[in-house]
This record gives structure tokens, C-alpha cells and sequence, in this order.
């Protein structure tokens, strides 16, 4: 989605001196442009540098700070989003099995820089609303179990487990909880029709314990989990290698949240329906051959259909308090409508 937008007033105070002390290099000149993205957790601009050498550092890069709406700030307040990102760049990033953007410079203990990131432009973006192709979907099937199988039952990259986000902890819990009863008026009166009113009830009823619903799914064998593993979230190389950014909600967590999330979210529903039982089937045989044992195809099958009520909740909180504005796009269709679809499926809510 791109909306009509300036660059933040916390990027936009950033002149050549702070680039040149965080990049080692004498910057001459900065000109930032804004990037739109539907993001309701910080703030982005792409930079074009000019150096007093030149070659000595790229020519462009992806400034990420904190959001400066008021959505952005509670949602940081109660969620430590920047920390964790910062946290997962500075300590975990290089650890990792997944490709993700180079990082130039990283604020490690915490604080309120902005990360200097590697600007992906000349990668081809993911179209969450498009949705995946097969081969697209198998690639990132493998990789995921391969990271999942990394971390499985173990300790998390890293070495700081605490800073890694929890659906379990109270204050975070009691959040999405609130985001996603503020979205349900809007759910009905969008989906009513489009959507099995049995499943628009279903969320209803659940929604004031939503926290009992995230406690349920992050339920299982824990691993390290990205936990908004979605197609907007992901480049391209020429090759086809998959290149993962957005680490702010990097956690420990059943792995079958990361796989629901791709699925029902970034799959067209036609595409959905024929693919995700062989693509879940293959995400458990690499999960096998990469050295997770005891973790049975049904276990793996029942993990994902509750997972899917994790999936649901991102799309509900855009539709309230975290206000999608315009959908040119039609994300919110992608977000909630498949996924609601593909719960109603497979019974999510029946596993709880």
C-alpha cells in the first residue's frame, strides 16, 4: 500500500554528521525520501548518500526508527519492537539459516537510533496480495524448517532469550487482545456474507480471552520464530533466495506459526486450498531431516490449524485500532478474508 507521506520528523533531523560517525565514513551530502508500507509498528525512509571518498559506503539505505503516531508509540511502549529488531541485528541475524538485509549500523544497547539498513530496491518485492507461487512457497517452506529445526527445543540465537517476544506475557497478551476486539465490528460488517456467519461468531466469542487463545498456540515444542512471516515481509534475489526483513516480533514460539502465517495470509485461496497440505507435509520431512525427532505429521497437522487463530488476529486489529487507512491494495482481504476461510476449513477454533 503507498499513501501520500513525508518522512518522519525523528529521520528527517538526520544530517551528514550522524551518518558519517555511524557509517566511519565522511558523508557529504544525505536526501531522504519516505517509504509508504502499512506498518503499524515504525517508521522508514530511504537515504541517497554522497561521500567526501567515493565508493566508501553505499549509495543508499534503509533508515528504521520508531513509529511517531500515536498507535506506533503504544504499540513500542508495550511491545518493545525497536529494541528487539536492534536486539535480533546485533546478536542474531548472522546465526541464522535465512538470508536478511545487511545491517550498517545497529543502536546495541537498546536506545532510540535508528537502524542503518541495506536497501533492498534492487530486489524484487513480494506482493502479499498477488500472492505466492508454488515455487515461492516451497523455497520458503524449506527455509523455515530449516531455521525452526536450528533452535528446536534449545536455546534461542543469541543469548538472550528474555528480550524475545512472549504471546504469554500479560501486558503484550492483554494488548492484542483489546487490538482485536476493536476490529470486530468492522470484520462483520466487511465479511458478513463473504464468510461463514459460524465463523464470524467464533471470533466473537473468543475475543474478550483472546490471551487464552495466544496462550493455546504458543502451546508445543518451541523454536525461534520470525511471527509475521508474510510475503510483504520478503524479497527476492535473482535466484530465487528468499530475503526476510521485519524482525521486530522475533520470539519463541511453535513453529507452525510462522508456516500458518505464510500460508493463509500470502496464498490465494484457490492456491491455499490445493497446496497447503503437501507444503505443511514438506515442512515436516524438513523438519525430520534437519534433526527434530518425536514430532509426529499429526501433531505438526493439529499445531497448524490452531496456529491459524494466531494468523487471524494481525488482520482484526488493522481493521480497528490500528486503522488500515486506505486499501488500494486490498491487503485487508489478504490478511483476514483468506485466512478466516482457511480457519473455517480446517476448524481451527474446533482445537481448542
Amino acid at each position: 500500500m503507498t499513501t501520500d507521506v513525508g518522512v518522519p520528523q525523528s529521520l528527517a533531523a538526520l544530517g551528514t554528521d550522524w551518518f558519517t560517525e555511524r557509517l566511519g565514513t565522511a558523508v557529504e551530502a544525505v536526501s531522504l525520501t519516505p517509504v509508504a508500507v502499512a506498518s503499524a509498528a515504525g517508521s522508514l525512509a530511504r537515504v541517497e548518500l554522497s561521500y567526501a571518498v567515493a565508493g566508501s559506503g553505499p549509495r543508499s539505505v534503509i533508515l528504521k526508527g520508531r513509529g511517531d503516531s500515536d498507535n506506533q508509540r503504544l504499540m513500542e511502549s508495550a511491545m518493545g519492537l525497536s529494541a528487539r529488531e536492534q536486539l535480533f541485528y546485533s546478536r542474531i541475524a548472522d546465526a541464522i539459516p535465512v538470508e536478511v538485509p545487511r545491517c550498517y549500523f545497529v543502536d546495541e544497547v537498546g536506545g532510540p537510533e535508528p537502524l542503518i539498513l541495506e536497501d533492498l530496491a534492487r530486489l524484487r518485492a513480494g506482493d502479499q496480495v498477488a500472492g505466492l507461487t508454488l515455487t515461492e512457497a516451497t523455497r520458503l517452506i524449506d527455509v523455515l524448517a530449516l531455521l525452526h529445526a536450528r533452535y528446536w527445543d534449545t536455546e534461542p540465537p543469541g543469548g538472550d532469550p528474555d528480550r524475545l517476544i512472549s504471546w504469554t506475557d500479560p501486558t503484550i497478551a492483554g494488548m492484542i487482545t483489546a487490538l482485536v476486539c476493536s476490529g470486530l465490528d468492522n470484520l462483520r460488517e466487511r465479511y458478513s456474507g463473504r464468510v461463514r456467519e459460524q465463523s464470524l461468531d467464533a471470533v466473537a466469542a473468543a475475543a474478550p480471552e483472546w490471551h487464552e487463545v495466544l496462550s493455546r498456540c504458543a502451546e508445543g515444542p518451541q523454536t525461534f520464530v520470525h511471527n509475521d512471516f508474510r510475503l510483504d515481509n520478503i524479497f527476492f534475489a535473482p535466484d530465487g533466495c528468499p530475503v526476510v526483513i521485519d524482525w521486530q516480533l522475533a520470539g519463541r514460539c511453535r513453529g507452525t506459526q510462522d508456516v500458518s502465517y505464510l500460508l493463509s495470509g500470502s496464498m490465494t485461496e484457490d492456491m491455499l486450498r490445493r497446496s497447503w497440505r503437501d507444503l505443511l507435509s514438506r515442512y515436516h520431512a524438513g523438519l525430520v531431516a534437519n534433526g527434530v525427532h518425536g514430532y509426529s505429521f499429526e501433531q505438526c497437522l493439529r499445531d497448524y490449524r490452531q496456529s491459524l487463530l494466531y494468523t487471524i488476529a494481525p488482520g482484526i486489529a488493522l481493521l480497528g485500532q490500528m486503522q488500515l487507512a486506505a486499501d488500494e491494495r486490498g491487503l485487508a482481504d489478504a490478511l483476514v478474508l483468506r485466512t478466516l476461510v482457511h480457519a473455517d476449513e480446517l476448524d481451527a477454533f474446533g482445537t481448542l
